[in-house]
C-alpha cells in the first residue's frame, strides 16, 4: 500500500514536470474587449501589455493598476478560477514601447531605479506573479538586461519573498539566440549563471519573420529554432515557440484570425493555411501539432501572440485547441491519467537527473509551467526508485 501511494505521488510530480505552458500575452488595447473568464481558463500564464521603460521612469502603469483593480473582469475571473488560475505577469517593453530601453539598461543607476520601481510595482499589485521583458530594438543589450533581472533576483532573495516569474522575448534567428547563448553572470558568493538561466521561460518569436512562401511561424521554423537552441547547449525547458494569431501576407498589412474568418468562415473547417486573398495563418490543426512537437521536443510550451486577435467564439477559437491539446496527451492519458512520456520517465532510474536542473540549492525553479522544488522531487524518485 505505501508503495502505491508513493508512485502516486510520484506520478503527481512527474505530470507538473511535463505539463506544457500554455503563455498568452493581452495588450492593453484588447482590455475592454476580451473575454477575461476564457482567457484565464485556458491559460497557464497571461501576460499583460506592457509598461514602458523611459528615461523618467516607467510609463503605462496605471493602465495596469486598472485592469487588477479589484473587482475588475480579469480579477473577478482569477478569483472565481482559484487555485486553477494562471500566473499574471506584466510586460516590460515591447515593440513601440522599447525607445529608451536601451539607454535605461545601459545605465548602472538607471538599471537600479527601474528594479525599484518593478519591485514596488509587484509588491503593490499582489495578483501580479512576475515580469516579462521584451528588448524591441535593433541590437538589444542582452547583458545589461541580465543585470537588471539579477538585480531583481538577488534584491527578492535577500528578503526572503516567494521568487517570481521571469520570462524574456526574442526574434527567432540564430544570430540572437547566439548573442546571448554564452553570456554569464558571476554574482557575489555565488555560482556563476547562465543568461537563459536567470529566466524561467526565453520566448521564440517565431513569427516575426516571413519564408520564401510567404509563411510566418511554420512547422519548419519551429522545428529550426528548437534543434538551434539544442546546438547552442541551451536547456529546452527554458524555449517556448510562438503561435501568431494573425494572418501575413507579402506587401500587405496583417490580418487578425478573427477579421479572416469573418471576411472567410469555411476557413475554420477547410483545413486550409491560406485565405483566398492569399494571407497565410496558423489553423487549429498546426496549432494543436506545435503542442505536440513541445512535448516531443521537451520544450516549456507555446506562447501565443495575442488573445485579442482569435474569434470569440468556441467553434474554431485557437486558443481553445491549444489548451484542450496541452491538456489532452492521448488515450493513455484519458484512461489512468498519464501518458506514455510520463510512464517512460518513471521507468528510467536516471529519469529524474534529465528532467531536473542541475541546481543543489532547493530553489523553486519553474520547469515548463510550474513551480516544482528540485529537493521535494528529488527525494520523491530516490523514495520510489
Amino acid at each position: 500500500m505505501a508503495g502505491v501511494l508513493r508512485t502516486a505521488a510520484l506520478m503527481a510530480l512527474v505530470q507538473r514536470v511535463c505539463a506544457i505552458a500554455v503563455v498568452g500575452y493581452v495588450p492593453d488595447y484588447r482590455f475592454n474587449s476580451i473575454d477575461w473568464r476564457k482567457a484565464v481558463a485556458r491559460t497557464t500564464h497571461l501576460i499583460l501589455f506592457s509598461v514602458e521603460p523611459k528615461v523618467d521612469g516607467l510609463q503605462n502603469l496605471d493602465t495596469i493598476r486598472g485592469i487588477l483593480r479589484p473587482q475588475s473582469a480579469l480579477s473577478v475571473a482569477l478569483e472565481q478560477a482559484g487555485a486553477d488560475a494562471p500566473k499574471v505577469l506584466v510586460s516590460v517593453g515591447g515593440a513601440g514601447r522599447s525607445a529608451d530601453f536601451g539607454q535605461v539598461l545601459g545605465s548602472k543607476k538607471s538599471r537600479k531605479r527601474l528594479a525599484k520601481q518593478l519591485l514596488s510595482l509587484l509588491q503593490e499589485l499582489p495578483q501580479l506573479s512576475g515580469l516579462d521583458f521584451d528588448v524591441e530594438v535593433q541590437n538589444p543589450d542582452w547583458l545589461n538586461l541580465a543585470k537588471l533581472v539579477l538585480m531583481l533576483r538577488t534584491a527578492i532573495g535577500s528578503r526572503g519573498g516567494e521568487m517570481p516569474v521571469m520570462t524574456m522575448t526574442f526574434h527567432a534567428l540564430s544570430a540572437a539566440m547566439k548573442g546571448f547563448a554564452p553570456l554569464t553572470l558571476k554574482p557575489q558568493d555565488s555560482e556563476e549563471k547562465r543568461f537563459v538561466d536567470l529566466f524561467d521561460m526565453c520566448h521564440a518569436m517565431t513569427y516575426t519573420v516571413m519564408d520564401q512562401q510567404g509563411r510566418h511561424a511554420s512547422e519548419k521554423m519551429d522545428t529550426d529554432v528548437v534543434e538551434a537552441w539544442a546546438k547552442l547547449g541551451l536547456p529546452a525547458e527554458r524555449l517556448t515557440l510562438g503561435i501568431p494569431l494573425f494572418a501575413v501576407k507579402n506587401g500587405a498589412v496583417p490580418a487578425t484570425y478573427q477579421e479572416i474568418v469573418t471576411q472567410e468562415p469555411s476557413i475554420i473547417s477547410s483545413g486550409q493555411e491560406r485565405t483566398k486573398e492569399g494571407f497565410f495563418f496558423v489553423n487549429a490543426a498546426s496549432a494543436a501539432k506545435k503542442v505536440q512537437l513541445a512535448e516531443e521536443r521537451g520544450i516549456a510550451g507555446l506562447m501565443i501572440w495575442e488573445l485579442g486577435q482569435d474569434v470569440l467564439e468556441d467553434h474554431g477559437n485557437i486558443l481553445r485547441e491549444v489548451w484542450n491539446a496541452a491538456k489532452n496527451k492521448g488515450f493513455l492519458h484519458r484512461l489512468l491519467g498519464f501518458s506514455f512520456k510520463e510512464v517512460s520517465l518513471l521507468r528510467s532510474a536516471t529519469a529524474w537527473r534529465n528532467v531536473l536542473p542541475h541546481r543543489a540549492d532547493g530553489r523553486l525553479l519553474l520547469l515548463k509551467g510550474h513551480a516544482v522544488g528540485h529537493e521535494a522531487i528529488a527525494e520523491a524518485f530516490e523514495a520510489v526508485l
